[in-house]
């Protein structure tokens, strides 16, 4: 409160957010020249899909998958290819579209809203036989998977991982998200974002008690009582 209070609200806010990507790098295990702050992982996803528009990139998206990019995309008219889930609702990389070298395949995973999750070994399959396509994986529901991609990143330089504070944590209200990649492409997301996009109420949160230990532990603590209650749900099915 005292730092809401004293902050200069007749300015701009910072556009200088390398300390929160340093915790963050911390929190996921990464090098800070992986980490692009955004406002949230929307902003993300409507900001990559105009530049990829733009620049002519054939874009495959699996189906169905958050609402956003097929609305974001039929609002903008930008074409894209469909990637659909087999009637298990899960991911066949037998029924993958051809990708080639100006291709842009994005996949949601744990999906919203079905639920289900590519394997380590599907991505690692995709990333080695398309390394001149790139692969945006939307991985914000990833604290309530047992599997978390980002760390691949530090092997593949084809791929982006989206992840978010609105879900776990959540914060949703601050409008807080990052994506991860490998340096250069990171930087060049850093480049596409609008500056000043990030208010001092979320930049001050995030600098005095996103990353205490207290909120960080009431966090993980919040996640394992909705995973307990989701997996009682399901047995009662």
């Amino acid at each position: 409160l005292e730092r809401l209070l004293h902050a200069d609200w007749n300015r701009y806010p910072t556009a200088d957010y390398r300390d929160i990507e340093t915790k963050i790098a911390e929190y996921c295990r990464l090098s800070p020249e992986n980490i692009t702050l955004s406002a949230g992982s929307a902003n993300s996803i409507v900001t990559l899909l105009n530049y990829f528009a733009l620049n002519s990139k054939h874009i495959v998206i699996a189906q169905p998958t958050y609402s956003l990019f097929d609305y974001h995309c039929k609002t903008y008219s930008i074409p894209y290819t469909p990637w659909y889930l087999n009637e298990r609702l899960e991911y066949d990389l037998g029924t993958l579209p051809t990708l080639g070298n100006n291709s842009v395949l994005i996949i949601t995973s744990p999906n919203n809203p079905v639920g289900n999750c590519l394997t380590t070994e599907q991505l690692e399959s995709i990333l080695i036989a398309n390394p001149e396509s790139c692969v945006i994986l939307d991985g914000v529901y990833c604290e309530f998977s047992s599997t978390d991609f980002t760390p691949l990143i530090k092997k593949y330089e084809n791929l982006i991982v989206l992840r978010s504070f609105s879900k776990a944590f959540p914060i949703a209200g601050l409008r807080l998200g990052y994506v991860c990649a490998a340096p250069k492409i990171a930087a060049t997301i850093k480049k596409l974002f609008l500056q000043f996009s990030i208010t001092d109420f979320s930049l001050i949160f995030a600098r005095e008690m996103l990353f205490s230990p207290e909120f960080m532990e009431c966090s993980r603590k919040n996640v394992e009582d909705i995973i307990s209650q989701r997996n009682t749900l399901a047995q009662s099915i």
